[in-house]
């Protein structure tokens, strides 16, 4: 049966560099980024070109594209970690990144969420030019916290409905090479026999 984790984490925490330095050191577990996915469906069926537009699209839109990126990543048959969000924020909207109800149907097997400090979050949306752009980039340290407090609230209660593990790796400044250690033994002991 495939092997499915949630890989997660408020913007900015570092998911991308952490599963980036997987790749690099030769791993060769499957990575599915939901929203390159998902922004390849939406351009499909809604004509989205980008994925800050894909905040435009209504709730039941959004929803019908994630479950259609559900089942092609079911499809594949393989091994996968997940690259996607718990909560995308719009201004003081929350929406969901995931359901309990789609995560139940895939059967994720445990979701790995990557935290650091607000003050690390913020810096780094602020340092990094590709994310100049994005919706979040003038959220407040305040503003960062409450995301990561909706965020873990979520984990706690996708861990309980699905009876799953859920692990926090912190990616704090100066110390990737720990994190990246960490994934690699949650990915070892999860995808391998």
């Amino acid at each position: 049966m495939t092997k499915l984790i949630l890989f997660v984490g408020t913007p900015g925490a570092g998911k991308s560099t952490v599963l980036n330095s997987i790749v690099e050191k030769g791993k060769t577990i499957q990575i599915v980024n939901m929203g390159d996915l998902m922004l390849r469906i939406a351009k499909e069926r809604e004509g989205v070109t980008d994925r800050e537009q894909l905040g435009t699209l209504s709730d039941e839109q959004i929803k019908a594209d994630r479950e259609l990126a559900f089942q092609q990543i079911i499809d594949r048959g393989q091994d996968s970690l997940i690259d996607t969000h718990l909560t995308i924020k719009y201004g003081r909207r929350y929406v969901p990144g995931v359901t309990l109800e789609e995560l139940r149907k895939i059967r994720i097997k445990a979701i790995v969420y990557i935290d650091a400090t607000a003050k690390e979050i913020w810096r780094r949306r602020h340092s990094d030019p590709s994310k100049q752009g994005r919706r979040n980039i003038n959220d407040t340290e305040a503003e960062i916290d409450e995301q990561k407090s909706v965020n873990l609230a979520i984990l706690s209660s996708c861990a309980i409905y699905l009876s799953i593990p859920i692990y926090i790796i912190y990616n704090s400044d100066g110390k990737q090479a720990e994190a990246v250690a960490e994934l690699e033994k949650i990915v070892k002991e999860h995808f391998t026999e």
